[in-house]
């Protein structure tokens, strides 16, 4: 009898322990949703960039970026109607975003990078390098 309570004791336990492995799956999948599904809608302009303490937010003017589900994004210079499509990854878990525009200048070319976001809402983010060696901050605001 002793044997059968020990052995339930170990199950309940082990089933527990991967409810919560489980319930940990189920958090991070609604965070990623979340952020994609902020992300992808709407248009988002850079509102400050500053590199090495450097404010070159002007050098982003006219740019307005599309974020897809698929992970591809677009900077789209709204006076040419030119597009250059990069891509993009959320991480819940180090409350990152990853984005590269392979190929690109200046000054898309400095927003290839892992920014460790700082601040955000579902119209607003704020980040900075996941590199702490480079001195940069990003603020994305939704178009309106």
């Amino acid at each position: 009898m002793r044997k059968f309570r020990v052995c339930s004791g170990l199950l309940f336990l082990l089933f527990f322990s991967l409810g919560g492995l489980q319930c940990k799956k189920v958090k991070e999948e609604l965070g990623k949703k979340f952020i994609i599904d902020a992300m992808t809608s709407g248009l988002w302009i850079v509102q400050v960039f500053t590199d090495d303490n450097v404010d070159i937010t002007a050098d982003f003017g006219g740019y307005e970026f599309q974020f897809r589900e698929d992970g591809k994004v677009f900077a789209i210079k709204t006076a040419t109607a030119e597009q250059v499509q990069g891509t993009w990854e959320g991480n819940v878990n180090d409350l990152t975003i990853f984005s590269n525009f392979p190929g690109a200048g200046d000054p898309l070319l400095k927003l290839n990078d892992t920014w460790k976001i700082t601040n955000n809402t579902t119209k607003l983010v704020e980040a900075k390098p996941f590199n702490s060696a480079r001195t940069a901050y990003l603020k994305l605001v939704k178009k309106v």
